[in-house]
């Protein structure tokens, strides 16, 4: 866990120290640790700041029951991003895609074909009282169709007037009210720089693949965009990487090499509003302690982004950091649905909050199951698509039935209960136990709210709780795994209380509101 250490204001201490009864209990719970709240403001974030992904090649998101579970799961922004398919996507006529340029086997993108379309998914948005995030197609042009697809010689890409066209259709025509746009969807992997084999590439059929080139086209689609609507907010497609890492071949010196380029590109800085980034760094990782341990990471990365940022924009104007995408891993890991892949999920967005991102937009509310290489499933989705992976024909009983909830659904509801409404993140100390992380939200309405995790599996932790004077725990929410069923079959235990936890179980959270 990253130690995050910073001048404290005045504070009174509350202390919830556990005693334990006998040696036996002090043995398996380790001494206490400190938990300290101060006053310095590390971001504040919108009430819209949690979303989520609805891949149009889920059909799930249709089920009657999904604006309910979005709205129980405090989830304020639903992203219209259906990954790799999304530069083949044509939102016309419902929705179709254009032949990937990079062949049928490149993903199976093309294969992924829309199973609900814009409308429906507005109209769901709506019901849901979510606000809305589009990708537009960057990769294909409206003419590249079966019968007539791009080739080298006579490519058909992304087109600036189509994604006019669909600003013009959702916010003047329909009136849905969609803020923000994104220009393509990770562009920065459409095999300008060396794919490693086996990894798909984004489709993109403009001859000139460079991030000079999309820098460039990316400013005739804001101008063509922000013509038809001004007050839209439009983002671009940038890695992360760790700056530490950029000094050495590999992912980091070529996501270092896409974002200044891309942002060196003239008037580009001055006509978007916010970067649009991915941050699977988790995905790296190996071991469940190694995944929970991977939020150490965030900070320099994000610090470097801002950094980038700062410098292309300028004093006079400020491009925002959306995390349009994240999980613990890019593919179906069998941690993603139990105590591992929720805990990660709680810790994961705060620390990206508190690192600068104004918004985090999980992947995804449906995915759907995945292989993973010990013959087993793992699934990216909040909710269950009650499936077995594709690639295990005959096989059944894999999923708990669909729209089922998994366990980080549980931990999001917590998420958004500690930023109920928006606020200001404050920075937090934590010292005496390396499994323990916190955050601290002090929200809208004054309210503090105090989120503590024990990442430990087999031990609990007793904690301390310092906070600003004046504050008083009215309510507890607190979460782990029940021990009898396992977590992607049943809901996890939650229990309210107006008292501070004394200890937090092995692999537990808890969500402490104060009042003054």
């Amino acid at each position: 866990m990253l130690k995050r250490v910073t001048a404290l204001a005045a504070a009174a201490t509350l202390t919830v120290l556990a005693t334990a009864p006998g040696a036996a209990a002090a043995r398996a719970t380790p001494a206490g640790a400190d938990i300290t709240v101060g006053s310095a403001v590390a971001n504040t974030v919108a009430p819209g700041a949690i979303g989520a992904n609805t891949p149009f090649w889920n059909p799930l998101l249709t089920r009657s029951d999904t604006p309910d579970l979005i709205r129980k799961a405090g989830i304020r922004t639903l992203s219209f991003n259906a990954g790799g398919p999304s530069d083949l996507y044509h939102f016309a006529g419902g929705g179709w895609l254009s032949p990937d340029p990079n062949g049928p086997e490149n993903g199976g993108f093309q294969g992924l074909t829309p199973r609900f379309s814009f409308d429906r998914f507005a109209q769901i948005a709506r019901a849901a009282h979510a606000g809305m995030l589009v990708h537009v197609n960057y990769g294909t042009g409206p003419t590249d169709t079966k019968a007539d697809p791009s080739t080298p010689e006579h490519p058909k890409p992304g087109d600036p007037n189509e994604a006019a066209a669909w600003v013009r259709y959702a916010n003047r025509s329909h009136h849905y009210h969609v803020r923000d746009w994104v220009i393509g969807e990770e562009t920065y992997r459409n095999g300008w720089h060396p794919t490693p084999p086996g990894l798909p590439r984004q489709p993109d059929a403009h001859p000139d693949k460079t991030p000079a080139a999309y820098g460039r086209n990316s400013l005739a689609y804001a101008r063509a965009m922000k013509a038809v609507d001004p007050s839209i907010r439009i983002g671009i497609e940038l890695a992360t990487y760790d700056p530490a890492k950029t000094d050495r071949p590999g992912i980091d010196r070529y996501a270092k090499q896409w974002d200044d380029a891309v942002l060196a590109t003239p008037g580009l800085a001055a006509a978007v509003d916010f970067a649009d980034i991915h941050w699977y760094h988790a995905a790296r990782s190996g071991s469940d302690a190694a995944v929970l341990a991977d939020t150490a990471a965030t900070g320099p990365a994000l610090r470097t982004l801002r950094a980038d940022l700062d410098r292309a924009a300028g004093p006079r104007h400020r491009i925002g950091i959306v995390v349009g995408e994240t999980n613990s891993g890019a593919l179906g890991a069998p941690q993603q649905t139990g105590a591992v892949g929720a805990l990660y999920l709680l810790d994961n967005n705060l620390t990206l909050l508190e690192s600068g991102a104004s918004a985090v937009d999980w992947w995804a509310l449906y995915n759907g199951p995945n292989s993973t290489p010990d013959g087993g499933w793992g699934d990216l989705g909040l909710l269950s698509s009650g499936t077995c992976p594709a690639d295990q024909p005959g096989r059944t009983g894999c999923e708990p039935p669909a729209g089922t909830p998994f366990a980080p659904y549980y931990t999001l509801q917590m998420l958004t209960t500690a930023l109920k409404d928006g606020g200001s993140l404050l920075t937090t100390t934590t010292s005496g136990s390396e499994a323990l992380s916190a955050h601290a939200v002090r929200r809208a309405d004054g309210t503090l709210a105090v989120v503590a995790l024990n990442k430990d599996p087999r031990h609990a932790q007793r904690i301390r709780l310092t906070v600003p004077r004046g504050y008083h725990a009215v309510r507890t929410l607190t979460w782990e795994p029940d021990d009898a069923i396992a977590p992607t079959a049943h809901p996890a235990r939650a229990a309210r209380t107006s008292r501070a936890p004394q200890s937090l179980a092995p692999y537990s959270a808890a969500v402490v509101l104060y009042e003054r």
